[in-house]
């Protein structure tokens, strides 16, 4: 059994005391390695392994591939979720409290100061940091910051006047994200679930009450269908308020008041119960008709303005509506469902441009294209009684191509393309004072802000920005972006839209810890916003550190200096009073790392971390530092979830390093899932893990057993499959695909292992050379483990300094890994044989006496690869110059059927492939408990030797 506990706390020593991970500026190409810091609220759970597991392991990879690697790290403290979890525990929060003594094991004495937010936040700091250690993370902890200490602070702000002197900050009105009980702005770091709050505006058109005037303000988001309106919706059990907007009286639900008033002046002046509503009717404002009001299933009152305008034509859920209103005898008007929007032609019928996987399943017959809302029912196999997940994923089907294809049939802009017709007919509309903007989080379920408060939308006057929408700063990140290399390659298309995509952003926050905002220092810099360009002050923060740089010396002169080459470095000493060999030495340091960088962190951070990351560093570093690589990795899941602190169903790393070990966690992260996908953590795989390094120690203290003697043919094939094992995984590893390469390093490995010593390998030399370079291979997904092997065989040095292994190109594929699989493959054709000829009733009690394998004729090969070329029989016969023209044909007529798949083999001399039988014998008479004689086709006198093919020899079993 290993002692994971005693091998990690040995080599993490070691590491230590070799300065290993303290890497200086050197004649080395330089690589700064970055993961997204953690945020320090709550201890490191085990959600974070994968992106800090990964992120390690490439770094050390890298540092074997010959590269001075920096892998630092620093503690995200800014913001409000410190802030609130302080508050909970000084508002003495049961549950959180439970959760801290029973969870994170946080002794009672010490959550008693936690009411601090900094205190809370070092507490948390210094255990993360001590988790990062334990797990063998492999960082250089002299480049250790905070987000809220006063220099990273100067470097803050520094930013922010740079962003300020470009014109990309900006003071308006806007739509945001907003916590009521914080009274501030909120982003995803803000957030239940890091989720970012997803802001969509809509459009409330203004029906009157026929009756009165008060008016049904209708949410949508297509005004374009209001030719088609034939009622509208209400939920009728619910209560409504009669509102005063501007000089129009509207009904509201009373949740659509309390977000809405965020937005607009709304004051209640009265209510009135759903169902009243349903005794009303409403005109239509643009085709004046009059329309009833129905109890609608699906209207939510916490979503737009609890009013919804019925286009059964165009869409599912008002089709539905009135489809099961109908059947249940509602006194539902008579009413026609009007088509307003034809397909032009371009997609060539309904859902044909629909991805597959929206349908899941066989698309459907659609059989009323005259009705488009139910026609993509239809696409997908339901009708109106369709679960209502079926009937949003026929919502977002035509709403996407109607608005990709479709044209107007009615109305003013008949003719339009339907996008184009929605944009002027909501321009019409609130220019005439019928309808208003509105905003709504448009999630799919409810986002909550850390405080347990719902988030709603909050449109501010005195907000500042990041203006990501400017077009110029877009241009400049759009010529930029093809020369990062981002991992894996197929999320670049994703980067792309997120580039024209990110438009405003809140930069500001009235409450949480943080750098202030320097135009407007009563509030604090956004989470977000100031984790942009961290990771430049890695690559100096050591020396400001051990020179005692402090914070006003910290002036804007000295970072334009040191980052953007800006100034003299003499007046800049002046200046702040740092030494100028000081000032030199950052400068130094930032261009020696920042030449060649590589960012690492979780996919959910691709649509606000990365993205910022990008358009920050293309707006304050000369072009030769921006990004070079971007590494967005797949979540680790705990059942099926993502892991949040938030969420609540966290595990402590630490807790599950001293239950597991560190390496079979590590291990379990990165190498049983792609890059980008997700991964679960499963005890069963950790277990598996442990047991796989339990061979592979015994493997090594057997080696003492085992003699060096002649190589023969199952250690040329134990060679072959070594040197091809680390070109491929090399090949893997430079693109960070670790499940890949770990297929081949390890999971291969044991079976090719396990094989060769089936087969009677027992070569020291062989296995020895097999293990050393395992092990060096395995060093950077599991260090620990890997420097104990390393040990184990002889050495002396530390895996983290050793070189990565390279192939010997001599030593690998040929013919020796072909005719090991022949073997195999000849094996499982032997059973076949002998479970099919026991069951002849004279061989019924006996004992097989005999297995003769024959091998086939050279001039098979030839004429088989022949066909493979030229697909043609006679064309194939002519290439042959010494085997007879009748025996090769008829032996070439039984692949006719499938010729055109063949493809070539590697050519295997007969006489080779009969010597590798022949050393195999004792292996297969073991297995078979019968003696073995292999024949060459030439030299058998079996009836059976012409059946022998290249690759699959012929069997003959003797009773």
């Amino acid at each position: 059994m290993i002692a994971y506990d005693e091998l990690e706390k040995k080599w993490q020593k070691a590491w230590a005391d070799s300065n290993a991970f303290e890497p200086e500026p050197s004649d080395k190409p330089g690589m700064l390695i970055t993961f997204a810091f953690p945020y320090v609220n709550s201890p490191m759970h085990a959600g974070h392994m994968k992106t800090y597991s990964l992120t390690d392991s490439y770094a050390r990879y890298m540092r074997m591939r010959g590269y001075n690697v920096l892998l630092p790290m620093g503690f995200h403290m800014t913001g409000t979720p410190i802030l609130g979890m302080a508050k909970r525990l000084a508002a003495n929060d049961a549950e959180l409290i439970d959760d801290f003594i029973k969870v994170y094991a946080v002794p009672k004495e010490e959550i008693a100061k936690m009411g601090d937010p900094l205190y809370l936040a070092k507490y948390f700091a210094v255990d993360t940091e001590a988790g990062m250690k334990e797990a063998g993370l492999g960082i250089d902890w002299r480049r250790k910051f905070t987000t809220i200490d006063p220099q990273f602070s100067k470097f803050i702000e520094w930013q922010f006047g740079k962003l300020n002197k470009l014109g990309f900050l900006t003071q308006g009105t806007h739509p945001v994200g907003w916590c009521t009980t914080d009274n501030s702005a909120v982003g995803g770091h803000d957030t239940k679930g890091d989720i970012q709050p997803k802001i969509e505006e809509m459009i409330a058109i203004k029906f009157k009450d026929t009756q009165s005037d008060v008016y049904f303000p209708c949410g949508t988001y297509r005004p374009e269908t209001i030719y088609g309106v034939t009622n509208l919706f209400v939920n009728d059990k619910t209560t409504y308020a009669i509102v005063s907007i501007g000089k129009y009286q509207c009904y509201l639900s009373k949740e659509a008041v309390g977000m809405l008033s965020n937005q607009i002046k709304v004051d209640v002046t009265g209510e009135i119960q759903g169902s009243e509503l349903l005794k009303r009717k409403a005109v239509n404002p643009v085709t004046k008709e009059e329309v009833p009001v129905l109890p609608g299933f699906f209207v939510k009152p916490d979503v737009g303005t609890g009013i919804v305008m019925s286009v059964p034509a165009h869409a599912p859920f008002d089709y539905a509506a009135l489809e099961r209103l109908k059947a249940s005898g509602y006194p539902v008007p008579s009413m026609e469902y009007k088509k307003v929007i034809d397909l032009d032609g371009k997609a060539g019928a309904i859902g044909k441009s629909i991805d597959p996987s929206m349908l899941s399943g066989a698309k459907g017959k659609v059989e009323h294209p005259e009705i488009p809302a139910l026609a993509y029912l239809e696409l997908m196999n339901a009708n109106a009684n369709a679960m209502d997940d079926v009937i949003e994923r026929a919502t977002k089907a035509i709403y996407k191509e109607e608005s990709r294809y479709g044209v107007m049939a009615a109305g003013k802009y008949s003719g339009k393309p339907e996008a184009e017709a929605r944009e002027l007919i909501k321009k019409d509309l609130i220019g005439a004072n019928e309808a208003i903007a509105i905003y709504i989080i448009a999630n799919e379920e409810p986002v909550y802000c850390r405080c347990g408060t719902r988030v709603i939308v909050k449109v501010v006057s005195d907000q500042w920005f990041i203006n990501y929408g400017d077009k110029k700063w877009k241009e400049k990140v759009r010529k930029s972006l093809p020369k990062t290399r981002i991992l894996p390659e197929k999320l670049r298309p994703t980067f792309e839209y997120l580039v024209d995509w990110l438009d405003l952003r809140a930069t500001e926050r009235a409450h949480g810890l943080g750098t202030p905002f320097p135009l407007n220092p009563s509030h604090i810099i956004e989470s977000l916003s100031d984790s942009t360009i961290y990771m430049i002050f890695y690559t100096f923060s050591d020396i400001l550190n051990s020179n005692k740089v402090s914070a006003e010396q910290l002036k804007p002169e000295f970072f334009d200096y040191v980052i953007c080459s800006q100034g003299d470095g003499g007046k800049v000493a002046s200046s702040t009073g740092i030494d100028l060999s000081i000032i030199q030495k950052c400068k130094e340091s930032f261009e020696y790392w920042y030449a060649n960088t590589s960012n690492h962190s979780g996919a959910d951070l691709t649509n606000n971390h990365f993205i910022m990351y990008l358009f920050n560093h293309v707006a304050v570093l000369d072009e030769k530092y921006h990004p070079k690589q971007i590494v967005p990795n797949g979540l680790l899941l705990y059942e099926g979830q993502k892991m949040s602190k938030s969420i609540g169903n966290t595990m402590p790393i630490r807790s599950l390093i001293v239950k597991y070990g560190a390496d079979p966690i590590r291990f379990s992260s990165v190498a049983t899932a792609d890059l980008d996908t997700e991964t679960n953590f499963e005890e069963s795989t950790i277990n598996s893990v442990k047991q796989k390094n339990e061979f592979i120690e015994e493997t090594i203290e057997r080696l003492d057993e085992m003699l060096a003697a002649e190589l023969v043919h199952i250690d040329y094939w134990l060679y072959s499959k070594l040197n091809s094992k680390i070109q491929k995984a090399t090949a893997a590893l430079d693109t960070i695909s670790f499940r890949s390469a770990y297929n081949e390093i390890y999971y291969n490995t044991m079976t090719e292992l396990k094989w060769y010593f089936e087969r009677g390998g027992s070569n020291e030399m062989v296995v020895r050379e097999l293990l050393e370079k395992f092990t060096l291979m395995l060093g950077p997904a599991m260090p620990h483990v890997a420097e104990e092997f390393w040990h184990m065989l002889g050495k002396s040095t530390l895996v983290a300094k050793e070189k990565w292994p390279t192939p010997d190109k001599s030593m690998t594929g040929g013919t020796v890994e072909v005719v090991e699989d022949t073997i195999r493959k000849t094996m499982d054709d032997i059973d076949a044989v002998m479970e099919l000829t026991a069951r002849m009733p004279a061989n019924k009690g006996k004992s097989a006496s005999l297995i003769r394998i024959i091998i086939a004729d050279d001039w098979k090969t030839e004429a088989y690869n022949a066909l493979a070329e030229k697909k043609n029989i006679s064309k194939a016969l002519a290439e042959l110059k010494d085997a007879n023209k009748e025996t090769a044909s008829k032996f070439l007529s039984q692949f006719a059927s499938k010729i055109m798949t063949l493809e070539k083999i590697e050519p295997v001399r007969c006489d080779e492939m009969a010597k590798a039988f022949s050393q195999a014998i004792s292996y297969i008479s073991k297995r078979y408990k019968t003696s073995i004689a292999v024949e060459k086709e030439s030299e058998s006198k079996s009836q059976r030797a012409s059946r022998a093919v290249p690759g699959k020899p012929s069997i003959e079993v003797v009773w």
